[in-house]
């Protein structure tokens, strides 16, 4: 009888636990159906894949689903989704649990996401930090390497080539294709974003304000500014100066 009413209660709690899992994934995927239609009108779903088969490079960050967070603008968010940024669209799609299609998220929804890269389980964090579109009016994306009162960026672009190619012996691109660029940037405060390169002379040329303190820090650290640890650690110190 007691292995009866223990076998009866085990049941019970794996049916609610799977009640209470299932009725979050709902509102998971309820909550991003509602951010997709806001921006299109219509749910817009596809494989997304397909869209760039044959062709060379990929307008992805990553070119695999990611699992994510996503920040909205109205304080609420969504947690643990598998998602990919396309930075030649600026366009988060999220990975639809259920049908395996994905979903554009409206961008002006998202105050920011957050892109988990496995195996060392990095969070990468994505903002609007102030650029313009080339393409339109959309907002953009960067990645926030810092983010403290300054802000250490990178601001990945990606191009499109279009084959141009006729005939066995003709020059030219065979395949479309996708190729990659980035660019650091330190933003101060409400300033617009500065572009830097990895090294001691560009990274103090931005930080001028301070240029003594700063100087002495870097020496005193023997800190290398050739990589981004080194420059969000003197970032860090620049931000506990006092004015």
């Amino acid at each position: 009888m007691k292995t009866t009413f223990a076998l009866l209660l085990l049941i019970n709690v794996v049916a609610v636990s799977y009640t209470q899992q299932t009725s979050t994934q709902v509102a998971t995927e309820e909550n991003l159906r509602r951010i997709g239609r806001e921006d299109h009108g219509t749910v817009f779903t596809t494989n997304m894949d397909e869209l760039y088969e044959g062709v060379k490079g990929t307008p992805y960050l990553f070119n695999e689903w990611k699992p994510g967070n996503i920040y909205l603008t109205d304080s609420t968010y969504i947690k643990n989704v598998n998602i990919k940024f396309n930075i030649y669209t600026d366009e988060l799609s999220y990975l639809k649990s259920t049908s395996g299609d994905s979903l554009i998220i409206n961008r002006w929804m998202i105050w920011k996401f957050e892109i988990i890269d496995d195996p060392e389980d990095d969070v990468i964090l994505f903002k609007e930090m102030g650029f313009k579109s080339e393409k339109s009016d959309k907002k953009v994306f960067a990645r926030v390497i810092y983010d403290g009162k300054s802000k250490l960026i990178l601001k990945y672009s990606k191009t499109f080539i279009r084959a141009f190619y006729k005939g066995a012996y003709a020059a030219g691109n065979k395949y479309d294709e996708y190729t990659d660029d980035q660019q650091y940037y330190i933003k101060k405060d409400a300033n617009k974003p500065e572009k830097i390169k990895l090294n001691k002379k560009s990274v103090i040329k931005v930080l001028s304000d301070k240029d003594d303190k700063i100087k002495s820090y870097i020496n005193k650290r023997k800190l290398a500014l050739d990589n981004e640890d080194g420059v969000a650690e003197l970032l860090q110190y620049y931000d506990s100066i006092a004015d």
